[in-house]
């Protein structure tokens, strides 16, 4: 069986495992010394399906005690953002009061962070940070700033490290841009 990184589809390889690790050492450090002297344990919560790599790798990096959960939420069709996001499967730990940190592989419209950061508010959490592995500025829809981020990355559409294409090449160890022509 050849490597799933040698298929025809993958363009270019825009980020190695070892760059990916390294932005994920980095992002951990700077959220352990965010929250390492808070009296109560943050809540991660990590985006299905794609956030869940990045914060699984995040977490393990990270010397701190916290709780973690997930929330799956759904804003795209295959290649193209419907503009509105529903949740599919929502948060079962009670927020209220709590340093919510929402993680997720891919910031690029902000629409579905945007909406993240604005539903844990209203639930009544004490703060709300957005973690993102690979921030795609260039393709920002609305004014959001990711409080920590990985890489920046190019306004193509990408796959790998929990990015997907219909659920195709979400498990490439590296983040690549796709050759729709060759699928």
């Amino acid at each position: 069986m050849t490597s799933l990184i040698n298929h025809p589809a993958i363009k270019r390889v825009i980020a190695t495992e070892t760059d990916i690790q390294a932005q994920v050492q980095r992002v951990a450090n700077a959220l352990t010394t965010r929250y390492e002297h808070k009296a109560q344990r943050p809540i991660f919560v990590a985006v299905l399906k794609g956030g869940v790599i990045f914060a699984t790798d995040l977490l393990r990096r990270m010397p701190l005690d916290v709780d973690f959960d997930f929330i799956d939420v759904k804003s795209y069709n295959g290649t193209s953002s419907t503009g509105q996001v529903k949740v599919v499967h929502d948060v079962s730990m009670d927020v209220t009061d709590r340093d919510v940190v929402i993680v997720d592989e891919i910031i690029d419209s902000g629409r579905t962070m945007k909406w993240l950061i604005n539903y844990f508010e209203l639930k009544g959490a004490a703060s709300v940070t957005s973690v993102a592995l690979a921030d795609k500025k260039d393709a920002r829809v609305l004014d959001i700033d990711v409080d920590f981020a990985g890489m920046l990355v190019p306004d193509e559409f990408l796959v790998g490290y929990g990015m997907d294409y219909n659920n195709r090449f979400r498990n490439l160890p590296v983040i690549a841009v796709v050759d729709f022509d060759k699928l």
